[in-house]
């Protein structure tokens, strides 16, 4: 009840900062006035969002689509990338200085198979999971860090592994509206990926646990 609660209060503390930076407008039109007029102010509440995206259970689809839209797709995606980035860094550190408490060891017996294919398939893994929609990317990106993955290793799988993903909805921001076409070569495109990865964790999942 109280993480609920938690969530509730972050959404709408977020709506009433974007509310109150004319952020939250269904003019776009004028919200990209603003932002033009605004630019770094608009980019620093964007990449805000980003991170407190993992405390708010925000997607992070929706958040590359209006980069897109409110930024353009070149610049909404380096934005979004960057806003990534930094938030599965916090993962990282947060996991690393929770590697012996009870929280780790709870996502581990909650998640064994989880582990068991981490140990296996290491980087692998961790970028099918990033991919892959119904994987629980953020728990994989923790539990990465608590077996011992080297940072640099682990960022660098973050950044390649959202890279076609956030292309294509970064895009699909600014082409909406513009060309039904582009959208359906997006979206489709997007499809291919996802049922593609989809079918791989199924696969995985299957796999006899042995740690």
């Amino acid at each position: 009840m109280k993480k609920n609660l938690a969530v509730v209060a972050i959404w709408i503390l977020t709506v009433y900062i974007f509310k109150e930076n004319g952020l939250l407008s269904l003019d776009l039109v004028a919200l990209k006035e603003y932002i033009a007029a605004n630019q770094e102010y608009a980019m620093l509440i964007f990449i805000g969002v980003w991170v407190v995206r993992l405390f708010a259970f925000i997607p992070g689809v929706p958040l590359m689509i209006v980069g897109g839209i409110c930024f353009g797709p070149v610049q909404g995606f380096i934005l979004s990338m960057v806003g990534m980035a930094i938030s599965e860094t916090l993962v990282y550190v947060v996991s690393k200085a929770l590697s012996s408490n009870k929280f780790n060891l709870f996502l581990e017996r909650k998640n064994p198979q989880l582990k068991a294919l981490l140990m296996k398939h290491n980087y692998k893994f961790l970028a099918l999971g990033i991919i892959c929609p119904i994987a629980p990317s953020d728990v994989i990106c923790f539990m990465s860090a608590s077996i011992g993955i080297h940072y640099r290793t682990y960022i660098l799988t973050v950044i390649i592994s959202n890279i076609p993903i956030m292309m294509l909805f970064s895009f699909l921001g600014i082409t909406m509206g513009e060309s039904l076409l582009g959208v359906i070569l997006i979206l489709l495109s997007a499809a291919i990926i996802l049922v593609l990865t989809i079918k791989i964790w199924t696969n995985l999942k299957q796999e006899p646990c042995n740690s």
